[in-house]
């Protein structure tokens, strides 16, 4: 509602319905939580739990600021690079993290308190098959996510930028800076993971050990790459070092912990990879085809999406692989349930 009213008045109402848009969200919950029979009060009886709280907050925090800097200086880089050189980082980003946000997130935010407590009841091999299957679930979602990106940056971001201002120099600037953000894509879902597999365990100086590593790999390559490539080189440090960072945490996760099912994860990996690189070969055919002879090129990508969807996981259901099959027997399940 913001947007359209903004845009036939001021811009200044788009912050107001951003906050009010984070306000309806918290007003949203509160018959919920009544339901629930929460309620809160302030005490101070149960400290003990606090200075825990608070001491295991700490790394985290730091890491979080880490993490911001790091941004900063990607940016600062950039600036002095080339003119538009922010806003192309910025909007590739912005393309990237969506990705992130649809398909990270929400298996992160469900896994976190449910290894929280198979750790607090010592449940081990629960939490190890846990992780496996997110890890697995995190490869199905974001490899041929990944594999999309990377073929389509170029008409993906003319369809959401290419207008007004925004010329060919710009989507050329950011289609090469989403094209290697792309590339680092699994490295930061699965880090999301890991960081969260290694809060759930209460050590939370590890991430942040490993976002400072992060961020010192981050700047010299930051440096070497953009006298190379300018802000594609950008894009590629961030990549590489998030790459670099995760498997850091798998190495020490499974040295502190014995976690994972090696063979089980590498064997998925494969098959999805596979599947993704034969879906995005399909996909650009079908796309090519398409832009010439029948669909204006937005049409066209649409369509290529969606048939790129529907091959990917025909191919994934036929190569049986372990968390598909879990999935589609529990949509059986679901809609036998509801038939009944």
């Amino acid at each position: 509602m913001s947007i359209i009213i903004s845009s036939k008045t001021s811009v200044i109402i788009l912050p107001i319905g951003v906050v009010m848009a984070m306000i309806s969200q918290f007003l949203f919950l509160i018959p919920s939580l009544k339901a629930k029979k929460y309620k809160y009060q302030l005490t101070w009886r149960n400290t003990e739990y606090l200075k825990q709280m608070l001491f295991l907050s700490i790394p985290i925090i730091i890491g979080g600021s880490i993490n911001q800097i790091n941004i900063l200086v990607d940016r600062t880089i950039a600036s002095r690079i080339t003119t538009g050189g922010i806003a192309a980082l910025l909007y590739a980003n912005k393309i990237n993290l969506f990705i992130d946000g649809i398909v990270v997130i929400p298996l992160v935010s469900v896994m976190y308190p449910k290894i929280t407590r198979m750790f607090n009841s010592n449940k081990m091999d629960d939490l190890k098959k846990k992780v496996d299957e997110v890890i697995i679930g995190i490869n199905l979602l974001t490899i041929p996510a990944m594999v999309g990106l990377m073929i389509f940056s170029e008409p993906l971001v003319k369809m959401i930028y290419g207008r007004g201002a925004f010329d060919f120099r710009s989507i050329n600037m950011t289609s090469s800076a989403l094209f290697f953000y792309a590339i680092g894509l699994l490295g930061f879902g699965l880090r999301e993971v890991l960081a969260r597999v290694f809060y759930s365990l209460q050590d939370t100086k590890t991430p942040m050990l490993n976002a400072t590593i992060a961020i010192i790999l981050n700047i010299v390559l930051n440096i070497v790459l953009s006298k190379f490539m300018g802000i594609a080189g950008l894009a590629l440090a961030t990549s590489i070092s998030g790459i670099f960072c995760t498997i850091l945490l798998f190495i020490n996760l499974r040295t502190k912990f014995h976690l994972f099912n090696i063979k089980k994860i590498t064997t998925s990996f494969l098959k999805i990879l596979l599947a993704s690189l034969l879906m995005g070969a399909i996909t650009k055919l079908s796309f090519n085809y398409l832009t010439v002879n029948v669909f204006s090129q937005n049409l066209s990508l649409f369509v290529a999406i969606f048939t790129g969807i529907i091959v990917y996981f025909y191919i994934i259901y036929f190569l049986k692989i372990d968390s598909v099959d879990t999935i589609v027997n529990a949509i059986k399940v679901k809609i036998k349930r509801n038939m009944k």
